[in-house]
Parts: C-alpha cells; sequence; structure tokens
C-alpha cells in the first residue's frame, strides 16, 4: 500500500436555499500536468497554445497584442459571467475550461477529482447549528464531511493520505474562529486513522490570480485551481437548480450536463465511459425535510454531540435547467429572466 499527498482546494456557492460546498482534490503529481492544461488554454493565440503571464516573455508578442494578453489574463469567476458582458476571451477560457474537465474524463486522464456537497435547507432545522452565524457553523460541519468522504472515496486504497495544505476562496467563514484551524485538526480524530494534515491552517486566497502576479507566484497557481473549482460548482448548480436565465451560463451548463446527469443518476457505475467513478461526486443533504436531520455530531469544540446518517444523502437530484441549444439562442429573450444573482 502506497501513500498519496494531496492538496485540496475548496470554494462554495450559497443561496437563500442551499449551500453547496465543492472540493477539488489533487493528488501532488497530477498538480504540474492538471496546471499545464488550464494555464495554457488561456494563451488563445493559435501558434502558441502556451501561455506566459508576463506578455514580454511571449514569443509570439510581435504577432499577438498587449490588449488581447490582459483580457486572457482575467480571472474566471462563475458569479460575474455574464453573456452581454463578459468578454469574447473570458467565454472562450470559461468553455475551454469546462471542454477540458470532459476531455479528462473522456480520455480517463485522471486528473480531475471533486466533490459537491449540496446542503439543502429548507430542509434543515437551522436552529440545531446555532442561533448565530446559521451558515458559518452549517458550513463547518459538512466542509469536514465534505472532505472525509472525497478521502475515503477517492483515495481509499491508500494506506496514508497527507494533506499537504487546504486553500479557500476568501469567504465570510474566514472569520469564524474554528474553520481555520480545528475543521482540519478534528478530521485526524474522525475514525479514520489514514490522515495525516501537515498544516491545520486553511490558506484563505483572494481567487483572482493577477493579486499575487507581483508576489508569491506558487499562489497564482493557486489560484487557477480555485477558479476552477468555482466554474464547475456554478456550472453543475446552474443544471441543477437553474438560477440564471442567462444564455452563456446555459451555454457553459450543457458543457458538462452528460456528466453532473451520470453523477446524479449512476454514480457508482464503474463502466462509464466518462470514467468518474471514485474520481467525482455529487451528493444532497438530506434526503427529505426532517426535524433532526442528524443523529449525532461533533460539536465545535470537539465534544462529540452528533453525526450523520447515511441514509440522509441521496444523489438523484431532478435537474431543473431544461435543454438548451446555444443555436437558438434569440429563444431566451422571450422567457421570464430569473434572478441571476450566481
Amino acid at each position: 500500500m502506497e501513500t498519496v499527498e494531496i492538496k485540496i482546494y475548496a470554494d462554495e456557492q450559497t443561496n437563500p436555499n442551499f449551500i453547496c460546498l465543492g472540493v477539488l482534490f489533487l493528488p501532488i503529481d497530477k498538480r504540474k500536468k492538471l496546471l499545464q492544461h488550464l494555464i495554457n488554454i488561456r494563451c488563445l493565440f493559435k501558434k502558441s497554445n502556451k501561455w506566459y503571464w508576463n506578455y514580454s516573455d511571449c514569443p509570439f508578442k510581435n504577432e499577438c497584442r498587449e490588449e488581447w494578453h490582459k483580457l486572457n489574463n482575467s480571472e474566471i469567476h462563475w458569479k460575474d459571467l455574464r453573456d452581454s458582458r463578459s468578454s469574447a476571451a473570458i467565454k472562450r477560457i470559461s468553455k475551454n475550461w469546462l471542454e477540458f474537465l470532459i476531455k479528462n474524463n473522456k480520455r480517463d486522464m485522471g486528473l480531475i477529482y471533486f466533490n459537491l456537497l449540496y446542503i439543502e435547507l429548507d430542509k434543515l432545522d437551522i436552529s440545531r447549528f446555532g442561533s448565530k452565524k446559521e451558515h458559518e457553523n452549517i458550513y463547518n460541519k459538512f466542509f469536514r464531511t465534505n472532505l472525509l468522504y472525497g478521502i475515503k472515496t477517492f483515495f481509499g486504497n491508500f494506506s496514508k493520505v497527507i494533506i499537504k495544505r487546504v486553500y479557500h476562496d476568501e469567504a465570510s467563514v474566514r472569520k469564524h474562529k474554528y474553520f481555520p484551524y480545528l475543521n482540519l485538526k478534528k478530521l485526524e480524530g474522525l475514525n479514520y486513522d489514514k490522515i495525516t494534515v501537515e498544516d491545520y491552517n486553511v490558506k484563505f486566497l483572494n481567487s483572482d490570480h493577477r493579486t499575487y502576479l507581483n508576489g508569491n507566484r506558487n499562489f497564482v497557481d493557486d489560484c487557477q485551481l480555485l477558479q476552477f473549482i468555482d466554474l464547475i460548482i456554478g456550472a453543475t448548480t446552474q443544471n441543477i437548480f437553474y438560477l440564471s436565465n442567462d444564455i452563456f451560463k446555459k451555454e457553459l451548463a450543457m458543457i458538462i450536463r452528460p456528466l453532473v446527469e451520470r453523477l446524479l443518476e449512476r454514480p457508482k457505475n464503474k463502466n462509464s465511459s466518462y470514467h468518474y467513478y471514485k474520481k467525482q461526486h455529487i451528493g444532497v443533504f438530506p434526503k427529505y425535510k426532517i426535524d433532526r436531520a442528524v443523529k449525532k455530531m461533533y460539536r465545535l469544540n470537539g465534544t462529540l454531540m452528533e453525526t450523520f446518517s447515511k441514509d440522509l444523502f441521496y444523489t438523484n437530484k431532478k435537474l431543473k435547467m431544461p435543454e438548451f441549444d446555444p443555436q437558438q439562442k434569440t429563444l431566451s429573450n422571450n422567457f421570464w429572466v430569473k434572478n441571476d444573482s450566481t
């Protein structure tokens, strides 16, 4: 049995009715290759297909334009994507990233491991999570659940899983006094002795990599991965909950729809041509509305209170977004425009 070293990249999407916790699990030995793909996709100049962070370093700068380079160097952030105002470069890169996700799966490249967990707030007894800062309390408890499930499912064949570092997009949970340290420390005490955490402090980053171009270049790479999981969360959520009628967001959602459908309908299909088994997962909690959605759980101070019953998690969530044909964009103008807050 071997040891695997991983880095973890986490982000969230919130709504009055749900919280989505998205986690990208990246083995260290696959990190360089995945980053090469994502970063080089930023170059839209066909002669090159290799990205240079500094325009002056590009061997094709005399044929390209600096303003094009600046556009390609923008942050990919689901919340900000719009058909009417996103640049052509941002649109192309966003599409190419999601198309690469599908390519990774279809070719069984094995570079992308993620777990998305949706918490349906309208089915929970919110008072169980504390009368103050309910969002942070819920996030903390289910964050550990997400990490533990992903590690057990994706890396269960390894004798030891070493978490080198956990990165998180800057968010409100950063201010929660329990989040940065105790969340990871308690992972080692959840009756699963395979896990070793090297750094208990979650590293919060501004996902806009341009913040770090003149500083820590390692963070520039980490930001690409935070942007990538944010895009996966957004496109998946669009399929499941249909939060936006924006044409471009529907186009992006349709790119990964075949994968989302399979993950929800047949999550344990070992023979799928999308090769997602024990690599990618989408779960929803709880399965039905109940007053006591939990049985036992660890209090934030580490004492045992209650844990979640496995039969409350489910995958067969119906997609609310109807099929969308990008070639028929004009038809969407006749529909009511949904609140596009995400």
